[in-house]
C-alpha cells in the first residue's frame, strides 16, 4: 500500500473537471515519455541510413549530350545505366562501381534511285538505327566519409564503348517483262544485321552526391564527362547527366 500511495503521489491522476488537461498531455498520458520514445526512435533511425554503407546495386537515367554521327551537330539523348558497387571501404571514404550504360542514337533513313543502261530502275531503301553501349569501371572518394549522412563525391575511371548499327536494307528492281510486250516487272528484296562501327577504351571524370532514403536505399544526383570517347572518325565524347537510386545492403 505504501509503494501504491507513493506512485499516486508521483503521477497524479486527471481530474475530468480540471480546466486545464493539457498538462497531463494527450490522452492524459506523461508527455515525457512520449518524447523520450521519439527521440530513440529518430536516433535509431538515423544511425541505420548512416550504417548503409554495404555492396549496393542501383539504376540512373539521365541524358548525355554527344557529336552526332550523322550530321555532325550537337545531339542530347536520353541514357540508362546500372551499377554494382562495392562497399564503402576505409571509414567510408572510398568505394568502387562497375557499370553498364548505354542510349538509343535515333534511326537515319536514305534512299538510293538510279537506272541502269539495260533500263532497269532501282530503288533501294537504307535505313541506320544507332546507339551506343559502354561498361565503365570507377573509383569514387567520398571527402566527408562516415561523417555525413549526405555524401558528396568525386571520381575517375576507364570504360569501353561499343558504337552500334542496326541496319535494314529494302530495295526493288523494276525492268521490262520479257514475256509481256510493254509490260514492267518489280522484284523486291530485304536484308538486315548489325555492326559495329566503332569501339575502344575511354577515360571519365564524375561527381555527384547522394542522400540516404529509408533503412538501406540512397538517391544520387550524378554528372560524368567522358573523354577521348573516339574511334574510326566517330566522336562520342562529352557530358553525361543522371538521377537514380541505390540499394545498399
Amino acid at each position: 500500500m505504501t509503494r501504491m500511495m507513493l506512485a499516486h503521489q508521483r503521477w497524479p491522476m486527471p481530474n475530468p473537471n480540471d480546466t486545464y488537461p493539457s498538462k497531463y498531455g494527450a490522452g492524459g498520458g506523461h508527455p515525457l515519455l512520449l518524447k523520450t520514445i521519439v527521440v530513440l526512435l529518430a536516433l535509431g533511425w538515423t544511425t541505420v541510413c548512416a550504417a548503409a554503407s554495404g555492396p549496393g546495386i542501383g539504376i540512373k537515367v539521365g541524358a548525355q549530350t554527344i557529336t552526332d554521327p550523322v550530321d555532325l551537330g550537337k545531339t542530347t539523348r536520353a541514357r540508362l545505366e546500372l551499377e554494382i558497387a562495392s562497399p564503402l571501404l576505409w571509414d567510408e571514404h572510398v568505394d568502387f562501381a562497375l557499370g553498364f550504360g548505354g542510349s538509343y542514337l535515333g534511326s537515319h533513313t536514305e534512299e538510293y534511285t538510279d537506272t541502269t543502261p539495260d533500263g532497269t530502275f532501282i530503288d533501294d531503301l537504307y535505313t541506320d538505327r544507332l546507339s551506343v553501349f559502354d561498361i565503365r569501371l570507377a573509383a569514387r572518394l567520398y571527402p566527408l566519409g562516415d561523417s555525413s549522412r549526405i555524401r558528396p563525391y568525386v571520381g575517375a575511371g576507364v570504360g569501353y564503348f561499343w558504337f552500334r548499327d542496326n541496319w535494314e536494307n529494302e530495295y526493288s528492281d523494276t525492268f521490262a517483262d520479257p514475256y509481256t510486250p510493254g509490260g514492267y516487272r518489280t522484284v523486291y528484296d530485304h536484308a538486315d544485321g548489325d555492326t559495329t562501327l566503332a569501339h575502344a577504351p575511354f577515360p571519365f571524370f564524375l561527381a555527384g552526391v547522394t542522400l540516404p532514403i529509408g533503412w538501406n536505399g540512397e538517391i544520387l544526383f550524378e554528372f560524368q564527362y567522358d573523354v577521348e570517347k573516339k574511334d574510326a572518325g566517330f566522336d562520342l565524347s562529352g557530358p553525361i547527366y543522371l538521377f537514380g537510386a541505390r540499394f545498399r545492403f
